[in-house]
């Protein structure tokens, strides 16, 4: 091999090495962008209610019968091992309901519709708003003077932050609901007697958490998916690329502001 191909191979394999990088950190400030940008349009009147009531219906109502399904069986899957951890090492499962109950409340009844929300909504606005932009819709919005971030953008963000605050909490009732089922009729706990239990390991602060972690999630996901929509290129592959790197980068996210925002609140409580 020649000093010339050593140097072409060698700026190959930085551009293969660098390239995603240097993409990661574009999209970065776009999504940095275009955050600030919905933050100053939520200072603005008026808001186009008509589209965020139906993202609303879309996205809630929509995701919500996976997210009770998941949830449901979420919850059963956590008492049944938390009973069976907690009856080999300690012989009891008396504190079923503290165990259970942080956990789902402050972790498991908000990142589960969160990542779901991910998996469905998050494509869904990917693959809509990069379909508009390679069939030059949103060319066509700005030649009418439209303004894409309050048409397309805001209320996505809007609807997103609202469902998601809804899906946690519902989230978290189905499956503290479906954990009460089975410690009653599994390990003879009565529904009160769970719920007296639970009081006494869950307060305001773990509700606050959870609040404050749906609304980053949904604050996040339409951000991240909007901003691969906008830039989608190349066709119906552009499309499937741009929808598949905004799934792993909303998920990736979702999952490190959660460790950031548990790290926050535990420092608290």
């Amino acid at each position: 091999m020649t000093a010339i191909d050593n140097r072409s191979f060698i700026e190959k394999s930085l551009h293969t090495l660098g390239s995603p990088v240097s993409e990661f950190i574009e999209v970065l400030f776009q999504c940095q962008k275009l955050y600030l940008q919905c933050i100053r349009r939520f200072f603005k009147w008026p808001w186009r209610w008509h589209e965020i009531h139906i993202q609303i219906s879309s996205i809630a109502i929509g995701s919500l019968p996976i997210i009770c399904i998941a949830t449901a069986f979420a919850g059963l899957v956590i008492t049944k091992e938390v009973a069976t951890q907690m009856n080999q090492a300690l012989h009891t499962v008396q504190m079923i309901p503290g165990f259970t109950g942080q956990f789902i409340i402050r972790e498991l009844g908000i990142a589960i519709p969160a990542l779901l929300v991910v998996s469905k909504v998050g494509a869904s606005i990917t693959a809509e708003i990069g379909t508009m932009k390679i069939t030059e819709q949103i060319d066509a919005l700005k030649l009418l003077k439209v303004d894409t971030v309050s048409y397309l953008v805001f209320p996505r963000w809007i609807a997103c932050i609202l469902a998601c605050i809804c899906l946690t909490l519902f989230s978290i009732g189905i499956s503290l609901a479906f954990a009460i089922l089975l410690a009653t009729f599994n390990y003879h706990f009565s529904p009160l007697e769970y719920l007296n239990a639970l009081r006494h390991y869950v307060g305001p602060m773990d509700i606050i958490c959870a609040l404050i972690k749906s609304i980053v999630f949904g604050s996040i996901i339409p951000i991240i998916s909007c901003t691969y929509g906008l830039r989608c290129q190349g066709g119906a592959q552009g499309v499937g690329s741009a929808t598949t790197n905004a799934v792993v980068t909303a998920t990736i996210s979702v999952i490190i502001w959660d460790f950031i925002i548990t790290s926050i609140f535990s420092s608290i409580l």
